[in-house]
């Protein structure tokens, strides 16, 4: 049974990864959790066969591809589509609003993994623009730091388990079976997504965005660096702009004035 040796306390040895990452790799991860990181070290530690947290420190020393892999599982890209299925009833009002208001729509889907919630967006923006009279451009904006995820997001090739709580009638409408148990969306819904690589911590937020989705990301960032994370949120959205976050995540208390309550229970608030 894996049981890791470990020494001191966990704090002390979470940060001294965090210092050994940045010192290796330039990559700064000292806002993400303690026990959030230290599950994925020994998720790390068990495929590797380590059961000593010295012995992992010394490999993310001097092997800069095990830091990679590890910054890969910090990404945790783990979704589904129409993940959270009542919540998404609340989001086709907003878009037929925002579309039916507005010419132009821009949306963006940080921390977007393997496309599940930008693809679901998008084919929720095409059934409305379908009700709709004259011209309307949305643009879906999908960025994650784990470049191999909007590669995969971009091929737009699903196992049949993600897709369980998608309508019968989007999943004949919008995709496309390759094989047994999987299915590829269709290309009418991927030109309305644009991917790309983009770190929520570091890069600097999209602009000028009608409804911004960070879902289930911010758990993983310690209070400081969710309202680092928020700041920048907050600047990409348009006036009246709503954001949209994971039904786990609270906005914290020195951010709240700068959204009110669109609806508290699915998490969605719209920028003052």
């Amino acid at each position: 049974m894996f049981r890791p040796n470990m020494h001191g306390k966990t704090d002390q040895l979470a940060e001294e990864i965090k210092r050994v990452i940045k010192r290796v790799s330039g990559m700064d991860i000292s806002g993400y959790k303690n026990d959030f990181l230290l599950r994925r070290v020994r998720a790390r530690m068990l495929a590797l066969g380590i059961t000593n947290y010295k012995e992992y420190l010394r490999r993310l020393k001097y092997d800069p591809e095990e830091i990679d892999r590890l910054l890969n599982e910090l990404s945790i890209n783990v979704s589904e589509f129409f993940r959270d299925p009542w919540i998404w009833e609340k989001i086709s009002n907003i878009l037929w609003d925002l579309i039916y208001r507005k010419t132009i729509v821009r949306i963006w889907s940080a921390g977007c993994s393997r496309g599940e919630e930008p693809y679901t967006i998008a084919m929720l923006v095409k059934e409305v623009i379908s009700g709709v009279n004259g011209f309307k451009k949305v643009t879906i904006y999908a960025t994650d730091i784990d470049a191999d995820a909007i590669r995969r997001a971009q091929e737009g090739v699903y196992d049949v388990s993600s897709l369980k709580n998608v309508p019968k009638y989007l999943l004949y409408k919008y995709f496309d079976r390759v094989s047994v148990g999987r299915y590829k969306i269709r290309d009418s819904v991927k030109e309305l997504v644009k991917f790309r690589c983009h770190d929520l911590i570091k890069d600097p937020p999209l602009i000028f965005m009608d409804i911004v989705f960070c879902r289930n990301v911010l758990i993983y960032f310690n209070k400081d660096l969710q309202q680092r994370v928020l700041m920048k949120l907050y600047k990409s959205l348009n006036r009246d702009g709503f954001l949209v976050l994971g039904i786990s995540e609270y906005l914290p208390e020195n951010v709240r004035n700068m959204f009110k309550v669109y609806d508290q229970r699915a998490r969605i608030f719209q920028k003052i």
